[in-house]
């Protein structure tokens, strides 16, 4: 009996066995190399190259310590209300659009996998924009930034792609204080990711999720250095199932692949927590004259006007109170609403010249100079994570297993301050897969300015465009790219006097 009822409890497992393999894989990642055949994963997001503005680009992602413009808002929360020398307004802004695209799609390692990456033809086959905008109104600045990430991968003998979209965004709130020595940023990265299977433009899956970023930046005034920090804690996305897609009895989402294979997709998308430290040092003009608005520098004429307005206001109502008859009233109101205007006007002149002044020092200060950027980046390991090529071709390649650290160096020439600046970079980028290794990259760049203009009148009036290029360089990898946005300083107090005849120039960042 004892024997008969152990070889019944044998069969009795092994046909449990038998089902549950018949009924699906599910379980554990298998080993490296081997199909996938579970959603028990994440995509490690990781982005070991450098995709920003065009200034950034150049100067080989050194720039956590410079956090001017949008340019900035991706390595550091704080770029939003830091202030640069020639931004003197009360109210301020700085716009951007970016482009980055692979100059071949043949050869390119983007995941620094150890294998070619397989993208698809133009136009959906890779590109990388970047539209931004920051607001500041004193020590105050609000940014908002898009990362928007698309490409179309590939299997090697297969035409068919996978297309991927990854936009995160942004959305900071920074604060200066001393004025603008010390600027502190807080910001939500909000990430999703949608999958379009081939021969599809409607999304087959989408995931999407939350994280916080924390950074600074010191700038002390009259001191030719900057030193900044910032911390973005790791992200990690939630499946958002929809009719047609939901997992399976083992709990995996399946959807047709290229040719009608299974593709087994992720449960999780994961940007690894970062932590980003760099100093900037420059030479030849002030990197961090002290800040003040003309308000401020207006403030006594200010003040000495609203008392001479409050007494003027007690003199009025003396006099209102004194006189016998309604023509006499009008008289004295009309006299010193006179003696108002004139005073205003008066004020008036003193905060123009004044901010005459601000802008002459400032025309002064826009001189050659040579500014060297350098930073580390530290990210994360990700758990139970691949790389994103491996959601097309189905086999385990893991990625994340360990924290890596990047290195960054920047230099940056305003060889002709008014119309053209240089830069060259290089940085080390890691990798987060066992077959690969890390790589060096270099970098340049430049901007040029442009000329005024207010696209038809949509935009202020004395707004100056810029063009920016830029490009990545290394083994299995070249990218380049161009951003349109403003024209830093845009106030020349000479250009100004010479064509308006020597009065007062239009004034510079005012909208």
């Amino acid at each position: 009996m004892a024997l008969r009822s152990e070889v019944a409890s044998a069969l009795a497992a092994l046909s449990l066995l038998g089902y549950a393999a018949n009924a699906g894989a599910g379980g554990p990642l298998g080993h490296e190399g081997s199909p996938i055949r579970t959603s028990d994963y994440a995509l490690d997001l990781f982005q070991g190259t450098v995709f920003a503005g065009t200034r950034v680009t150049g100067l080989g992602g050194a720039y956590v310590a410079i956090g001017e413009d949008v340019d900035g808002d991706l390595q550091n929360p704080a770029a939003p209300g830091v202030r640069p020398f020639f931004s003197y307004s009360h109210f301020d802004y700085w716009l951007g659009f970016g482009l980055t695209f692979p100059a071949d799609l043949k050869h390119t390692d983007f995941f620094n996998s150890g294998s070619a990456t397989h993208i698809a033809n133009p136009p959906d086959a890779f590109v990388f924009f970047t539209p931004a905008a920051n607001l500041q109104w004193g020590e105050l600045g609000i940014g908002v930034n898009v990362e928007m990430q698309q490409y179309a991968l590939t299997q090697a003998d297969r035409a068919e792609s996978v297309g991927v979209t990854i936009p995160t965004t942004h959305l900071q709130v920074a604060y200066g204080l001393d004025h603008n020595q010390w600027v502190l940023g807080v910001g939500a990265r909000l990430l999703a990711m949608s999958l379009r299977q081939p021969g599809s433009t409607a999304s087959a899956f989408k995931s999407s999720g939350s994280g916080f970023e924390l950074g600074f930046v010191y700038k002390p005034a009259n001191l030719p250095i900057r030193v900044g920090a910032a911390l973005r804690t790791a992200i990690r996305t939630e499946a958002n199932y929809r009719e047609g897609l939901l997992p399976d009895q083992n709990g995996d989402l399946v959807v047709p692949g290229p040719s009608g294979s299974p593709l087994y997709l992720p449960k999780a998308v994961e940007l690894p927590l970062d932590v980003n430290l760099g100093v900037a040092l420059q030479f030849g003009r002030p990197f961090n004259p002290p800040w003040r608005t003309t308000a401020e520098l207006t403030e006594r004429a200010t003040l000495e006007h609203r008392l001479r307005e409050l007494d003027r206001q007690q003199r009025l109502g003396d006099a209102l109170g004194a006189a016998r008859t309604t023509e006499e009233r009008r008289d004295i109101e009309r006299t010193f609403a006179r003696e108002q205007a004139a005073d205003d006007r008066q004020l008036a002149r003193t905060v123009a010249a004044t901010t005459r002044v601000v802008e002459t020092e400032l025309s002064e200060l826009n001189r050659f100079y040579v500014l060297i950027a350098a930073s580390m980046l530290v990210s994360a390991s990700v758990q139970d994570a691949l790389g994103v090529e491996s959601l097309v071709t189905q086999t385990i390649q893991r990625s994340g297993e360990r924290a890596v650290a990047s290195f960054h160096l920047g230099v940056e020439a305003g060889v002709l301050p008014k119309l053209l600046k240089l830069r060259a970079g290089t940085y080390v980028e890691p990798t987060r897969f066992e077959e690969s290794s890390p790589r060096v990259h270099g970098t340049g760049g430049l901007d040029v300015k442009l000329v005024r203009w207010d696209v038809f009148g949509l935009w202020p009036a004395d707004y100056v465009w810029r063009l920016g290029l830029g490009g990545d360089f290394a083994a299995r990898y070249t990218t380049w790219g161009f951003t349109l946005g403003g024209w830093y300083p845009r106030h020349d107090v000479s250009a100004e006097t010479e064509s308006d005849g020597g009065g007062r120039g239009a004034g510079y960042h005012c909208p």
